[in-house]
C-alpha cells in the first residue's frame, strides 16, 4: 500500500513538472523523474543518502557546458485565422524573437538586460533603429535588386545621416511614443532626403512632403511669413497622424499604410479591384497589387525596406553613417511677440543657418507678426537657457522693424527707398537680393530706421508728376531703350512713368508718356555753312547729347551744309 501511494505520488509530481515545461527544459524533466523514482522505490536510509548526495557540489559544475538556447515558442493562431496573412505571421515572430529572451548562457556578473533586452542603453541611434526594424525583415526577396543602386552610392548615406542629425532623435521618438515600426524614422530619406525645404514639381514640400491640401487637413497653415509643412515639429506630428490612419484604412497592413501615403487611398483601392477582378480568391496585399499603382510607388515601398536593409548591416556593406548621439538635439520654446531670426542669431553667438536648420518652416528672417502665440521656436539645446535670460532682460532687442511693400509697376530700388527713407543696399541684403531687378506683384521686406516714432508714421505716398508730358507713339522697330534714348532718359524711367514692366515688349501704336517740358514742339533745321552742333544746340538752348539722340548720330560725325536735323523746343 505505502508503495502503490508512493508511485501515485510520484506521477502527480511528474504531471504537474510537465505543465511547466515552457520554464524548464525536456532532458532535466527526465533526469528529475527518474531521481524521484529511484526514491520512492529506495529505503528511507537510501533517499536520505541521495539527498546528500544530489545536494553536494559538483566539482565539474562550474566547467560544465551551457543549456541550450530556449524554443521560441510559435505564434498562437486562432482557427477563424487559420489563413493568417503571411505578413502579419512574420510581425508576429519577429516581435517574438525581442520579447522571448534567449539564455544562452549561465547569468554572471557580466551579463546585463538578459530578461530586459528593450532597456538597453543605446549611445548612437543608429544602432537602436538597426536592431528594432521588423518590416524589413519579412520581405527581404523583394527589394533586392534595389540594394545595388544605393550600394553605388555609399556617400548617400553619408550625406543624408549629416542632415537627418538635428532632427532623428525627435523624430525616433516621436515614432517610439506611438509603437510604430522604427522604420518610419526613416520615411524621410526617401521622401525628401531629410532635407527640410525640399520641393517637388507637385508642391510637396518639406521632410514629409506634404501636398498643401493634405497639409491643411492636418492643420499646417501656409501664409507669407510660414508654411508648416517644413515646420520640423508639426510637419513630424501629422505625417505620423496620416500614417496612423492610413494604417486602419489598409488593415492594418504597414505596407499598404506606406503605399498609400505615397499614391494616396483611393489608388490603393482602386489596386485593390483591378487585381481582385483577375484574382478572386487571392490576397490583395502590397506585393500582389504592385503592378496595379503608379509607377512612382511601385518603387517607394522597397526603397524604404532597402533603404532599412543596408542601415542594418551598414558595416558589412561598408556605409559610413554621421554618429547621431541619443540626446536632444534642439528644445522648443513658445513666443509672443515677433521675433528678428538675425538678432536671435547675433544674441545667441549661433549661426543664421543653424536657426534656419532648425526652423524652416519659417520663411522670412523673422516669425509672423500676427497671432504670434500660435508659433513656436526651436533652438539649440545649450543655447535656450541664454535665450530665456536675454530676452527677458531686454525683448524689445529682438524685435522686428521691417513692413512689408508689394511692387508696383514702374518701381524701383531707388523710388522705394526713398519712400521709406533708406537705402537700395540695406532693402537688397535684407531681402537676400544679388540684382536690383524687380518684378511687379512681389512683396519685398523694408528695414526701417530704428527710430519707433519714424517707424509709427503713416509713410507718404510718392507725389504724381505735375509738369508737362508728351506722349510718344510707338514706331515699328522701336525698342524702349531706343525710345529712352532719344529722349534722353532710361528704359527704367520710361517704364516708372508709364507703370509697365521693363520685360514686357512694347508694340506698334503704343503711346507712350514722357515727363518733360522740352519737347513741346518739333522744329526741322537745316545746316548752314560753317555751323556746327554745338552752334545749333546754343542757339535752341538744348544740349549737343540731346541733339544726336534726337537725331541718331554721334558727336564725332560730319555734317555737310544743307543737312536737316530735327530740334525740340518747349512750348
Amino acid at each position: 500500500m505505502t508503495k502503490l501511494r508512493t508511485t501515485f505520488l510520484t506521477l502527480i509530481t511528474i504531471t504537474l513538472l510537465f505543465g511547466l515545461s515552457a520554464c524548464a527544459q525536456l532532458p532535466q524533466l527526465t533526469n528529475l523523474s527518474e531521481t524521484l523514482t529511484r526514491t520512492a522505490q529506495s529505503t528511507p536510509e537510501q533517499a536520505a543518502t541521495a539527498e546528500v548526495t544530489e545536494g553536494a557540489l559538483d566539482p565539474t559544475e562550474a566547467t560544465r557546458p551551457p543549456l541550450p538556447p530556449l524554443p521560441i515558442n510559435e505564434p498562437h493562431v486562432p482557427h477563424d485565422e487559420a489563413f493568417i496573412n503571411p505578413f502579419k505571421l512574420a510581425i508576429i515572430q519577429t516581435k517574438n524573437q525581442f520579447a522571448q529572451p534567449r539564455l544562452d548562457s549561465f547569468p554572471n556578473e557580466n551579463t546585463e538586460t538578459v530578461f530586459a533586452p528593450n532597456t538597453k542603453a543605446y549611445q548612437n541611434l543608429w544602432n537602436e533603429l538597426s536592431d528594432h526594424f521588423f518590416i524589413e525583415p519579412a520581405h527581404i526577396t523583394h527589394f533586392e535588386d534595389y540594394l545595388n543602386y544605393y550600394q553605388k552610392r555609399p556617400n548617400y548615406f553619408k550625406r543624408v545621416s549629416i542632415r537627418a542629425k538635428p532632427y532623428l532623435h525627435f523624430i525616433l521618438n516621436a515614432v517610439k511614443q506611438r509603437n510604430m515600426p522604427y522604420e518610419i524614422a526613416l520615411l524621410p530619406i526617401v521622401e525628401s532626403g531629410y532635407y527640410p525645404y525640399a520641393r517637388s514639381y507637385v508642391d510637396a514640400a518639406g521632410l514629409w512632403q506634404f501636398m498643401p491640401a493634405t497639409g491643411y487637413m492636418y492643420g499646417l497653415k501656409k501664409n507669407w511669413w510660414y508654411d508648416g509643412r517644413q515646420d520640423i515639429e508639426r510637419s513630424t506630428l501629422a505625417a505620423l497622424d496620416y500614417l496612423q490612419v492610413l494604417y486602419k484604412q489598409n488593415n492594418y497592413d504597414w505596407l499598404l499604410a506606406l503605399a498609400a501615403y505615397n499614391s494616396g487611398y483611393g489608388n490603393i483601392l482602386k489596386a485593390q479591384k483591378q487585381y481582385l477582378q483577375k484574382h478572386p480568391n487571392g490576397s490583395a496585399n502590397f506585393w500582389n497589387i504592385r503592378t496595379y499603382l503608379p509607377k512612382e510607388t511601385q518603387h517607394y515601398v522597397p526603397q524604404l525596406l532597402a533603404i532599412t536593409y543596408l542601415v542594418r548591416h551598414r558595416n558589412q556593406f561598408g556605409i559610413e553613417l554621421e554618429t547621431i548621439p541619443n540626446e536632444p538635439y534642439f528644445a522648443k520654446t513658445p513666443l509672443s511677440n515677433q521675433i528678428s531670426l538675425t538678432k536671435l542669431s547675433q544674441a545667441l553667438d549661433t549661426r543664421i543657418d543653424t536657426l534656419k536648420t532648425l526652423n524652416p518652416g519659417y520663411l522670412r528672417l523673422a516669425t509672423p507678426p500676427h497671432r504670434s502665440e500660435e508659433y513656436s521656436l526651436l533652438l539649440p539645446i545649450d543655447k535656450i537657457e541664454k535665450f530665456h535670460k536675454k530676452y527677458q532682460e531686454n525683448p524689445q532687442y529682438f524685435a522686428v522693424n521691417w513692413v512689408q511693400h508689394k511692387i508696383r509697376s514702374g518701381e524701383s530700388l531707388s523710388v522705394i527707398a526713398h519712400r521709406y527713407r533708406t537705402s537700395s543696399k540695406e532693402i537688397k541684403k535684407l531681402n537676400g537680393m544679388k540684382t536690383s531687378f524687380l518684378r511687379a506683384g512681389k512683396t519685398l521686406l523694408i528695414p526701417l530706421p530704428q527710430s519707433h516714432t519714424l517707424a509709427r508714421q503713416p509713410l507718404q505716398k510718392s507725389k504724381r508728376y505735375q509738369g508737362q508730358q508728351h506722349i510718344h507713339e510707338v514706331r515699328s522697330g522701336e525698342s524702349l531703350w531706343t525710345i529712352a534714348r532719344y529722349y534722353n532718359t532710361t528704359p527704367r524711367k520710361l517704364c516708372e512713368w508709364n507703370r509697365i514692366s521693363i520685360r514686357n515688349p512694347i508694340r506698334k501704336g503704343q503711346h507712350l508718356i514722357i515727363h518733360s517740358d522740352r519737347y513741346g514742339k518739333e522744329l526741322s533745321h537745316t545746316l548752314k555753312t560753317g555751323e556746327s552742333l554745338w552752334l545749333v544746340a546754343k542757339k535752341y538752348q538744348v544740349t549737343t547729347q540731346e541733339l544726336c539722340n534726337w537725331n541718331g548720330i554721334k558727336r564725332s560725325d560730319i555734317l555737310q551744309p544743307g543737312t536737316k536735323i530735327t530740334v525740340w523746343v518747349k512750348s
